[in-house]
Formats: C-alpha cells, sequence, structure tokens
C-alpha cells in the first residue's frame, strides 16, 4: 500500500504527469537441448508489464510488474528458478522519433522460488532490478514495436524452508534480448 501512496504522490506532483499514460510490454522466452552423452535442456522466460505516465516530452514514470522463469535440466536433476517482482519505473525516449528508449525499474518487492533435485523447495524475498536499452521504431501513431538488451538483477536477504525463516545472500543476474512494445494515448 505503500508503495501505491508514493506512486500517487509522484504523480501529483507533475502536471504532465495527467498528459498522457503509456503502456509498457515485454517478454522473452529462451529454450534449448543438447543432445550429447549428458541430454541437458533449460528454459528460461521473462515478462514485464508497466503503466508509466507522462512526466515531460520524453520522459515517463509509473509502476512496473514482472515476472521472470529459469529451469535447467540434467539427467536426474532439475533446477527451477521462478520470481514476481514490482516495482516503479522510469523510461526515456530519445533519438529520430523517439524510437530509442532506456529505462529503470527497482522493484522494491522481489518473492522468488528456488528448487533443486530433491531438496526442500525455497521461498527467497529481497529487491530486483531491470535496465534496458531498446530500438522500437514507430509502427502507427503513438504504437512502437521493437527490440531491446536488458539486465536482470535480483538480491534476496530472506529464505523460507519449511516454515523457517533465515537471512541469506543470494542473487540472480540474467543479460538477454526482448521483444518490446509501447503504446501511448
Amino acid at each position: 500500500m505503500k508503495y501505491f501512496v508514493m506512486l500517487i504522490t509522484l504523480l501529483g506532483i507533475s502536471w504532465e504527469a495527467r498528459a498522457g499514460i503509456l503502456l509498457d510490454i515485454g517478454g522473452t522466452y529462451i529454450s534449448e537441448t543438447m543432445t550429447a552423452s549428458t541430454n541437458t535442456s533449460s528454459t528460461k522466460y521473462l515478462y514485464n508489464v508497466g503503466v508509466l505516465f507522462n512526466l515531460s516530452k520524453t520522459v515517463w514514470g509509473g509502476w512496473s510488474y514482472l515476472g521472470v522463469s529459469h529451469s535447467d535440466t540434467i539427467p536426474g536433476t532439475t533446477t527451477s528458478y521462478a520470481s514476481m517482482d514490482t516495482g516503479p519505473t522510469l523510461k526515456w525516449q530519445f533519438g529520430k522519433s523517439q524510437n530509442w528508449s532506456l529505462s529503470g525499474t527497482f522493484n522494491l518487492v522481489s518473492r522468488g522460488v528456488y528448487s533443486s533435485g530433491s531438496a526442500a523447495q525455497e521461498k527467497w524475498e529481497g529487491m530486483s532490478y531491470l535496465v534496458s536499452l531498446g530500438y522500437l521504431p514507430e509502427v502507427s501513431t503513438d504504437l512502437h514495436i521493437g527490440v531491446s538488451i536488458n539486465y536482470f538483477g535480483a538480491n534476496y536477504t530472506k529464505k523460507t524452508v519449511n516454515n523457517t525463516e533465515s537471512s541469506v545472500s543470494n542473487s540472480k543476474t540474467w543479460i538477454f534480448p526482448m521483444i518490446s512494445l509501447t503504446k501511448a494515448w
């Protein structure tokens, strides 16, 4: 609730914040298998949805929600990680026709789940961030579609296993391409 109040306060500070809304959507899916003496497979995906408000002619601010999942399998063991994160985001569009964008999201809430083999599932809590540099040409009025290169980082400070909580220092990083779409009103 306090994050929602912070967002409303941020938007209320700027008159331009009421001028426009930007829907920012992105996603990636990567799947691979290797057949050799030891067969392996890996599946990774991430999606991001943000609702942003116009703060100036080229700057948008708002709230973002993202989900990430990774699963790696080798014979006899599957290791998986999934996280749902949410937090404030800032996006700057620049260049000719504002086709380039640089955005950053600081996820105040990051809740992950980690499991490996037959070990008990771990629930992680912490914070994460996502930084994106994209090229999204305008395909119709106020609709941009393109690609971005992204860096995701998460740091977890709390772990819960079988209802037992403890402090940890777990992290996850990932660099990946993403298909992105923005629509402004």
